[in-house]
């Protein structure tokens, strides 16, 4: 069954994840997982070796996409898609109530997702540490300034922490383990919002460097 409205059995197993370290979609997951104080059963999808194209996979994934949540017979495929799935499951909800915040949190997570093939670059690159594509810094470049003006004088994106924050954390997670941290640093409305969610508890979930060129998830 594909759907976000599954209940949970009693006795259900653990909800898996199946990701890949280096996978900015994956990152996402594990922040919202941790956020919601949700436990995971994770196991790494080595896409570098190309398991999400693997006849196993595609019966799950038939175009293999990835990250991927299963609780029971539920399964919420793709990063958007799991993290809606996740956003049922644990400690309250993470869309906004009022309509204008709602706006205003599609639109930035809108614009997180506009680089994130960009930034996806630069963390393969530092994973590998060879080229393995072409970034566009002068578009990242851009829309962070975007951000950081409309970041004055907010605590979080769109009034509490939303999943505009979730993707936003991502990217700036990859841009810093990826040896872009001047980027961030650069921008003083960006630097404060980052330092403050770099302090919640669902940062310390997520992979280092290190990891990532081992291949190595932890679990939640």
């Amino acid at each position: 069954m594909f759907g976000f409205f599954k209940k949970k059995k009693k006795g259900a197993e653990v909800m898996q994840l199946r990701g890949f370290p280096g996978d900015i979609g994956t990152l996402k997951c594990l922040i919202m997982a941790a956020e919601k104080n949700i436990k995971l059963d994770i196991a790494v999808l080595d896409v570098e070796n190309d398991a999400h194209k693997q006849a196993d996979y595609l019966k799950i994934s038939p175009f293999g996409k990835y990250p991927y949540i299963q609780e029971d017979d539920a399964i919420a495929i793709g990063a958007e898609a799991a993290l809606a799935y996740l956003d049922t499951r644990g400690n309250g909800f993470f869309n906004p109530k009022k309509a204008q915040f709602f706006g205003h949190q599609n639109y930035w997570w809108q614009v997180a997702e506009s680089i994130n093939d960009d930034i996806q670059v630069m963390l393969n690159e530092a994973a590998s540490s060879k080229q393995v594509g072409s970034a566009d810094k002068i578009k990242i470049e851009k829309v962070l300034d975007e951000l950081d003006a409309f970041l004055s004088g907010k605590k979080f994106i769109v009034g509490e922490y939303s999943y505009a924050d979730v993707h936003w954390t991502a990217n700036l997670y990859a841009l810093e383990v990826s040896g872009h941290k001047e980027l961030i640093e650069a921008r003083p409305n960006i630097t404060g919002w980052y330092t403050k969610v770099k302090q919640r508890p669902s940062i310390a979930t997520l992979p280092t460097l290190e990891d990532i060129k081992q291949k190595q998830l932890n679990a939640a």
